[in-house]
């Protein structure tokens, strides 16, 4: 087997067991839209995953596809790009954990790289300005490895 396709059949088997171990339904649709995130191997927006899904589902409402996002969102399958309004799937299903991307501006590869510390020094920083912190994200936008060689 492809060592992609067995990455993807790996994180597959790891959502299906996060999703029983928490009790979460994760339907049809949500497992086809999470396979769809974590098979692009780049970010990818909700109207590239509605028109992978047309072939097999036909039309499918933006609102449904939006609604299984969320969902993969707040159980922590997949994390939004804000740069890109775009998605990818998580390193590490079930393991809460602040994160920090790495995305090229070239060929669109995005790295997690998981660094609670990081988060923890960066959101120590606005109470001392009277600022309140809602939501964190940091996203470092540059060249990746293959595209600055070539």
């Amino acid at each position: 087997m492809p060592h992609a396709a067995h990455s993807l059949a790996a994180r597959l088997a790891r959502a299906d067991a996060f999703a029983a171990e928490r009790g979460l339904a994760l339907t049809p649709l949500r497992r086809q839209v999470y396979a769809l995130v974590a098979g692009a191997g780049r970010p990818i927006g909700a109207y590239d995953l509605l028109a992978a899904l047309e072939p097999e589902r036909g039309r499918v409402p933006p609102t449904t596809v939006y609604r299984a996002l969320e969902f993969l969102v707040e159980y922590g399958f997949v994390h939004r790009i804000e740069s890109r309004n775009a998605f990818v799937a998580c390193c590490e299903i079930g393991k809460p954990h602040q994160s920090q991307f790495l995305i090229c501006e070239r060929c669109g590869e995005t790295v997690e790289i998981p660094g609670d510390e990081l988060a923890e020094r960066l959101s120590a920083t606005p109470p001392a300005h009277g600022f309140e912190v809602h939501k964190q994200v940091v996203e470092l936008s540059g060249l990746c490895g293959e595209c600055k060689r070539s």
